[in-house]
């Protein structure tokens, strides 16, 4: 049977009129053309893109607007934000306005706002510099406090604080610069190797505490005394008074001639006098006063360098374990030990420590001047002497080892994240290299991740120029990998089909017929997966996050613009390839004397297409058209295998009821995993857990409770503005930048009342007797009283009215203005004993204008560790107690009743690497509802587009049941690799519909467009056209995903996993499961109307958009006509001496030899 014939029995496919389709008419009579006049538009986006960048810099990239502006709590934070800057207005007014200068000193921290450099001069290493954060573990057994352990820990930091240029380093605690030596260390060790100066020890310190109650019995019942916390303040308080005096040259019996000195204090004896007239001048317990004095030579040896003699072990631990349950000594010991730490258990398997270094470094006035320069000289230093002494001490002995050190830290993050950026480029050149393998042409795998990465810019140019959403999320960048995904698998789409369309001489009569053919099928295959994906990932907008919002609509814009370049701009770097590189001999082969035929010349046009040692070729529509009886190309293995054996078993008697019933039973497990996801219990991990930083953070956050000697976050009270407005804002449409309008508290005023019962807040705090303060406030680490840390701007105020000759607290409201100007003009001392300006400072706005307080700011300080993560019930239950605790403060009848002036204070928390602490624990609600609620309307709107384009009820219902159990199956893979849901965690999952409809719709796609008869032949025949297409596709997403899994970044690796199991998974319901329902039960002919609704409802399309199939024996005419024309009017070539003259055959025919 001749081609023609054949061509007379074939039927054109949908969307194939007699002329064919315009564009691809274009595409394959100008195919260079029309590549370059693409190329051309994407290079005017790119350039558009990149000006965008230069213009706006780092700006573009936010991520600092991952809240949800409806809630109280960012309302709340953004609000005091606003304050806090008009408070430096406030205060600022009247004054000169210094000239900004481009070049003048800025420092920007990591979660905290930019500030110009600090001027002021300060001794050398006063300033906290650099640090290095120890955390030991036991590696056998629960209690590392052992004589060889302790010995071990010693050496460890010996190691350091012994080096012989430790000073010249070290944070020295005298801030004036008179005394140079180094602070101590915060160490354990400071209790096991207290020195008491040769007059006591830790074993007499506790038996004296155990003798206090009249029996020596192990048991220190003094420490269970009623009221004892505020009576030991109270003794130290008063002490500390009379020390400062008998510093400051204060009549006393206890200094040298009746008057004290700086020199008479550490004279022998005379802290005890001065401690004896304490006593004698205060009314406290009696046993009070026995615990205060039999403890104090253990409190001024822990402030002490540390000795070398070994305090006894166990009355060290039980007296440790006794103080951490007053607190007024907790301060001193809690640190060190972890949360199981108690009386009845005075054992720990963990303890920490920081040694501390400081700064400006000799010949700089401070630690904002040249700060670079100081950290560079720093780190050189400690990374030279230090860092492989860390490396050693973390792999010997019997103790585990783990250092933060800040110096090092910069290095180490580098390399991790140029280590993961290598692996990222390593993921997308295994895309390429599998492109390139299955469709055997380096051209074409250059132009299908050309395509992929192009996608990007584009898909940035549209979101950002055209369509104008200015936030655009840090996240976002994540999209490459998804594109890689889809991205490829609708290449291998298009080509499957081109190479499919060699199977078929019929179609192959010329590349306008043939590419006709190709486009209709591929072009509305990829448009039904396309806008499948972008619906479910436009269904993320509903989120209240602007960073969901702006990755799902993001991802939704590059998918367009990946599917706008697979029509567009590679069809025609396909038919440039068919044209003129497709089928060339390379030049290994004809070097060598290879025939065109032999592998290695196959492998060579793999690899050397680009440089053809010849123009003369015969494409592969010839060679198809010119093929004949018999000659049937061979398919490749992979289209064997699905189409084979795979589909074969599927399409079985058994196959396809035993395959459903199998994926019925792994529905009943997976479902039941996946109820038992839970949110967040435990700090997310930003690193492996076996890396020594994340395990330092890991066991820091979890093993040991609060305590004062951390760094805590700040908690601020506002009075004076409320909630901001935040109605007309749209972070996506306006940027990240966007703020509401601040909202002033009409009804405060800086009366008597208020000022009274703002003090009172402060002294609560500072006394920490109300009830349950110390289960949510930190205490003041500096504070000899150990009182509640607070920053309160009512001190000062209360000071100034009662100086000598002021008005006195709380003063009249009609006497502000006088008093309000001059103490605002004022100076203070702050810590380095210099004088800077109040109004610098202090947290109250004063407009002068007015004559009115606007507002106050009481800063406070919580019991979260700051530089930390913390889980959302941690955060929730700290959220929890300030509030009750506001509300308090709030209650007119309340404790401290406060007046109407003053009764709307709101309370926000700082953060760090999360954003502010009540903020980021709503976030990650939100985070979690986002991901259910995205990922179940991204499957509802998957099966009204499945429904719309395939207009059949069974298939949309079917792919509607595969997407869920996609999503249910690749939930309970998280709980099976016991992941939560965090915020990273449900990004992956808010992602997840997306990526998880698009290989169903391909086969639903391929199943409804299929012409045969039945749901055999309907459902072998989607396998034949489709099924390769997606297992590349699957195989695609795989390898760059497994790449993923090795990075260090968490999140990476957690993305990486979301991958792999949700592409795995959706190949396998996919082509097993809804493929067997297609075979069971899917729309055919036979079936009746009422189930194929509503394609059977439908009325008919209008003439003008029906498309009128054409036979291919007209265009095979039409091709013939065409050529004989050209022939015609082409010159004859003259003839070649020695050669015959070859007769031209019309495109179909039989090669002349046979």
């Amino acid at each position: 049977m001749s081609i023609d014939d054949n061509a007379n029995r074939a039927v054109a496919p949908h969307g194939t009129s007699k002329r064919g389709n315009r564009f691809v008419n274009c595409l394959v009579a100008c195919p260079c053309i029309c590549a370059m006049a693409i190329m051309a538009g994407l290079l005017v986006t790119i350039i558009g893109s990149s000006m965008i960048i230069a213009r706006e810099g780092a700006g573009v990239f936010g991520s600092s607007a991952n809240n949800d502006l409806n809630d109280i709590r960012t309302r709340e934070h953004e609000a005091y934000s606003q304050v806090k800057d008009w408070i430096k207005v406030l205060n600022q007014k009247g004054e000169e306005e210094e000239e900004l200068d481009e070049d003048a000193c800025v420092v920007q921290r990591w979660g905290s706002e930019p500030r110009p450099c600090d001027k002021n001069q300060y001794p050398n290493l006063t300033q906290s510099g650099d640090m290095v954060m120890t955390l030991f573990v036991a590696k056998e057994g629960d209690n590392l406090f052992t004589e060889s352990q302790i010995k071990q820990l010693k050496a460890v930091e010996d190691g350091i604080l012994k080096h012989e240029e430790f000073n010249d380093y070290c944070l020295r605690w005298d801030k004036t610069g008179y005394d140079t030596s180094c602070s101590p260390p915060l160490s354990p060790l400071s209790l096991f190797y207290a020195d008491f100066g040769g007059s006591g020890s830790m074993a007499e310190v506790f038996d004296d505490v155990d003798a206090i109650d009249g029996t020596v019995d192990g048991v220190l019942a003094a420490f269970e005394t009623p009221g004892m916390n505020a009576e030991l303040a109270s003794i130290q308080g008063s002490y500390t008074t009379m020390m400062m005096g008998f510093m400051a040259g204060a009549n006393s019996s206890c200094g040298l001639g009746g008057v004290g000195s700086p020199m008479a204090f550490y004279m022998p004896g005379t802290q005890a006098c001065l401690m004896q007239q304490t006593m004698a001048s205060l009314t406290v317990a009696s046993t009070t006063k026995l615990v205060y004095e039999a403890m104090f030579p253990l409190v001024a040896a822990m402030r002490n360098p540390r000795g070398e003699a070994l305090q006894d072990i166990d009355k060290t631990l039980l007296l440790a374990a006794y103080m951490k349950t007053i607190g007024f000594y907790a301060p001193y010991v809690d640190y060190y030990f972890d949360s199981g730490f108690s009386v009845s258990n005075p054992v720990s398997k963990h303890s920490r420590g920081i040694i501390s270094f400081g700064m400006p470094l000799p010949g700089y006035k401070n630690s904002d001047e040249n700060r670079t320069e100081q950290r560079d000289k720093f780190s050189a230093w400690f990374r030279e002497e230090f860092n492989d002494f860390l490396q050693e001490t973390q792999k010997s002995g019997d103790v585990d080892a783990l250092f933060f050190a800040t110096p090092l830290v910069r290095d180490e993050f580098l390399a991790i994240l140029l280590s993961d950026a290598m692996k990222v480029a390593v993921s997308l050149g295994l895309v390429f290299a599998w492109i390139w393998l299955q469709t055997n042409s380096v051209v074409v795998a250059i132009a299908g991740i050309a395509e992929i990465v192009l996608s990007i810019p584009l898909a940035f140019f549209f979101y950002y120029t055209i369509f104008g959403f200015k936030y655009f999320d840090g996240l976002n960048v994540m999209t490459i990998f998804i594109v890689a995904a889809i991205g490829a698998d609708d290449i291998f789409v298009f080509m499957d089909q081109y190479k499919m369309s060699s199977y078929r001489p019929e179609i192959c009569v010329d590349l306008k017929t043939r590419m006709n053919w190709v486009y209709a099928r591929a072009s509305w295959a990829m448009f039904i997966t396309s806008a499948t994906t972008c619906a479910a990932f436009i269904c993320t907008a509903a989120s209240p996050l602007p960073q969901i919002q702006s990755f799902g609509i993001f991802s939704a814009f590059v998918i367009a613009a990946d599917y706008i370049l697979v029509v567009t701009w590679f069809p025609a770097v396909l038919c440039v390839y068919h044209n003129y590189l497709e089928q060339r001999p390379c030049c290994p082969c004809c070097c060598c004397g290879a025939g065109t035929d032999s592998g290695a010349c196959k492998f060579g046009w793999r690899m050397q297409e680009l440089w053809p040692c010849t123009r003369e070729h015969q494409t592969s529509t010839e060679i198809v058209g010119a093929r004949g009886p018999g000659e049937e190309p061979q398919k490749r293995m992979l289209e064997k295998a699905i189409s084979g054996p795979f589909a074969k078993f599927l399409g079985s008697r058994y196959g396809a009821p035993g395959t459903l019933a199998a994926f019925f039973v792994l529905l009943i497990p997976a479902a039941v995993l996946a109820s038992q996801i839970q949110p967040l219990t435990r700090s997310e991990e930003s690193l492996p857990a076996d890396h020594p930083f994340q395990r330092l953070w890991t066991l820091s956050g979890e093993e040991f409770g609060s305590s004062a000697q951390t760094t805590n976050t700040p908690v601020h009270l506002v009075w004076g503005v409320g909630p901001i407005d935040n109605d007309g804002i749209n972070i996506l449409r306006q940027g990240g930048e966007a703020k509401g309008a601040l909202v002033w508290d009409d009804t405060f005023q800086f009366d008597e009342a208020a000022q009274q019962h703002i003090w009172n807040v402060c002294e609560e705090v500072r006394k920490m007797e109300a009830p349950n303060l110390e289960n949510f406030l930190s205490r003041d680490k500096d504070s000899p009283e150990s009182y509640g840390e607070v920053k309160c701007p009512l001190d000062d105020w209360k000071a100034w009215l009662e100086r000598v000759g002021g008005p006195g607290f709380p003063l009249p409201l009609a006497q502000l203005k006088d008093e309000m100007t001059a103490f605002m003009n004022s100076n203070t001392t702050n810590a380095y004993g210099q004088d800077v300006p109040l109004k610098d400072v202090i947290a109250l706005g004063y407009d002068q204008d007015t004559n009115a307080v606007r507002s106050i700011i009481v800063t406070v300080t919580s019991q979260l560790q700051s530089r930390a993560s913390h889980s959302s019930e941690k955060l929730s239950k700290a959220y929890n107690a300030f509030e009750d605790w506001i509300s308090e403060l709030n209650d007119e009848s309340g404790r401290l009743g406060a007046p109407t002036t003053a009764n709307k204070v709101f309370q926000v928390s700082d953060g760090d690497f999360n954003g502010p602490n009540w903020v980021w624990m709503h976030t990650q609600g939100l985070f979690r509802e986002s991901a259910i609620t995205g990922a179940c309307v991204g499957t509802v709107l998957a099966f009204i587009v499945i429904l719309c384009a395939t207009q059949q009820i069974i298939i949309a219902c079917s792919a509607f049941i595969t997407i869920a159990s996609i999503l249910v199956t690749v939930i309970a893979m998280m709980k099976i690799a016991n992941y939560e849901l965090g915020s990273t965690t449900s990004i992956c999952i808010t992602i997840l519909a997306g990526l998880s409809v698009d290989y169903v719709v391909h086969l639903a796609h391929a199943y409804n467009d299929s012409e045969a008869d039945g749901r055999a032949e309907k459902f072998q025949e989607a396998f034949d056209v489709i099924g390769v297409s997606v297992l590349s596709g699957m195989i695609t997403s795989l390898l760059a995903s497994l790449v993923l899994l090795m990075c260090q970044l968490q999140f990476f690796a957690i993305f990486g996993f979301f991958m792999i199991f949700t592409v795995t998974w959706a190949w396998l319901w996919g082509n097993m499961f809804f493929m067997c329902l297609m075979r069971l039960c899917g729309p055919d002919k036979s079936m009746p109307w009422y189930l194929q609704v509503p394609y059977s409802v439908l009325p008919p399309a209008p003439k003008c958009c029906q498309s009128t199939p054409v036979k291919v024996e007209d265009e095979v005419a039409e091709a013939k006509e065409e050529v004989v024309i050209d022939r015609v009017n082409a010159p004859s070539p003259d003839p070649v001496e020695g050669q015959p003259l070859e007769v031209p055959r019309s495109p179909g025919s039989l090669p002349a030899h046979s």
